[in-house]
């Protein structure tokens, strides 16, 4: 009988083990799969000079990834959003656009035009086979040049860590196949250098990558007039 009990409790404390063996394993995939990710936004002093809408912009971004979906977002206190919703398994990109009280929206195939991103004719990216620790991150170096020398070149950083597919496609570093954690952009003229400030491993409510009612559907032509109207208000 005593034999049999010490079978028993150790079968328990195997199945115990094996239970939070199994919990562990699917607490690093949801850090693979699904997360938040934010970053800080540090804006051209000279463009600050001639443009004071900037002055007014958020400061922050945050980059909500889960399975094939992604949406980065910037936003501030209830009164302005935009976001960018990328759906790989439909191969679509939304952009949202709020400013109180008006709610818009535009969505594009994969290939055509994005609505926002300024061209950078001539981009060359280089991959450099250098990596570094960004935020606890694995990061990869890639060198930004231009035909046009007359433009800076710059690094950009990628993570292979988080599993999204195709994260840039709707970016001028589309050809960059990991998610970007270092890197700059350019938005109806406005300069913008990202530079990621946090991770947070957690699960992302699948209600964040839809559209909501409230909404208007529009074109891009149309999208990018509300765009104009609005960054030209000073």
């Amino acid at each position: 009988m005593q034999f049999q009990k010490k079978i028993i409790f150790t079968v328990l404390k195997l199945c115990v083990v094996l239970y939070m063996l199994n919990l562990l394993h699917s607490c690093s995939i949801s850090g693979e799969n699904e997360g938040v990710i934010e970053y800080d936004i540090e804006f051209n002093e000279e463009e600050r000079k001639k443009n004071e809408i900037i002055d007014l912009l958020p400061k922050t971004m945050k980059y909500y990834f889960k399975n094939n979906s992604a949406i980065s977002e910037i936003s501030y206190m209830g009164v302005f959003r935009t976001a960018y919703i990328s759906n790989f398994d439909e191969k679509t990109n939304t952009i949202l656009f709020y400013f109180m009280p008006n709610k818009y929206y535009c969505t594009t195939a994969f290939g055509e035009k994005t609505i926002g991103y300024d061209p950078m004719p001539g981009i060359k990216l280089e991959e450099t086979g250098e990596s570094k620790d960004i935020k606890g991150i694995k990061a990869y170096r890639v060198r930004v040049t231009f035909e046009d020398k007359s433009i800076d070149p710059y690094d950009v950083w990628y993570t292979k860590d988080f599993k999204v597919h195709n994260p840039n496609w709707h970016t001028p570093y589309k050809d960059i196949n990991g998610v970007l954690l270092d890197y700059r952009i350019k938005m109806k003229g406005i300069s913008m250098h990202m530079t990621v400030s946090s991770f947070v491993d957690e699960a992302v409510d699948s209600a964040k990558f839809q559209i909501q009612k409230s909404y208007k559907k529009v074109n891009p032509k149309e999208m990018d007039k509300i765009f104009d109207k609005h960054l030209n208000m000073f």
